[in-house]
């Protein structure tokens, strides 16, 4: 029986994929390397880690280069990119309804754990989550990391938790966690006509529900 849903952030919770690409090409033409227009290329910004993201995204391979851009990135998005989102619609009600049902809901995210909180203020909502995790700010906590710190904070075993996100990332962090998975199709990583034998795979957030009366049968 599913105890607690964690859900991920960018592309799951948020749409912010306009933060986030602005920051990603503003680092680019800050350092003096070319940007990208191309939104499908852009999408993959969204889920690695950061150096990861430059590196599947714009080809940047040298490593301190890639120190560079993490800095330059950081500090532009804590400027201006963490403002640029919104929250998908169905969320809150969504999340409303797993806490009425008794469920415990919390964040699981690659995004820096502090800048997470910083958004979740500014958007009102940081008082819906049981718990948020993150990466630290080395950007070395794993997605399966945080996972499993999660489980620990709301006192639930893997086996009772339902991770959500967008992602690959996602997917295999909660695989690797030893939780349950629901590809999200709305965000930046899993299409509409995405199929798994592995996992849910859910079109609206409402879904979650789905799953929860599904488990309870």
């Amino acid at each position: 029986m599913i105890k607690a849903v964690l859900f991920d952030l960018d592309g799951t919770l948020l749409d912010t994929s306009e933060g986030i690409f602005h920051t990603a090409n503003y680092t680019m033409s800050a350092l003096g390397m070319e940007p990208c227009w191309d939104e499908a290329q852009l999408r993959k910004f969204v889920g690695p880690p950061l150096k990861d993201c430059f590196r599947i995204t714009y080809g940047v391979q040298d490593e301190a280069v890639l120190e560079r851009c993490v800095a330059v990135y950081r500090a532009e998005y804590e400027k201006v990119g963490m403002h640029l989102c919104r929250i998908y619609d169905g969320i809150m009600e969504t999340i409303e309804a797993l806490h009425e049902r008794g469920l415990k809901v919390g964040v699981c995210t690659l995004k820096y754990e502090r800048l997470a909180r910083m958004i979740f203020d500014e958007k009102g909502i940081t008082g819906l989550f049981d718990t948020i995790r993150g990466t630290d700010e080395a950007g070395k906590v794993t997605k399966a990391e945080s996972i499993k710190r999660a489980c620990a904070d709301l006192s639930v075993q893997p086996a009772g938790v339902l991770m959500v996100g967008d992602t690959m990332n996602d997917l295999l962090g909660a695989a690797e966690a030893g939780t349950s998975f629901a590809a999200a199709t709305w965000g930046f990583g899993f299409t509409k006509d995405f199929k798994s034998d592995d996992c849910h795979v859910i079109g609206s957030p409402s879904s979650i529900l789905s799953i929860i009366e599904e488990e309870e049968r």
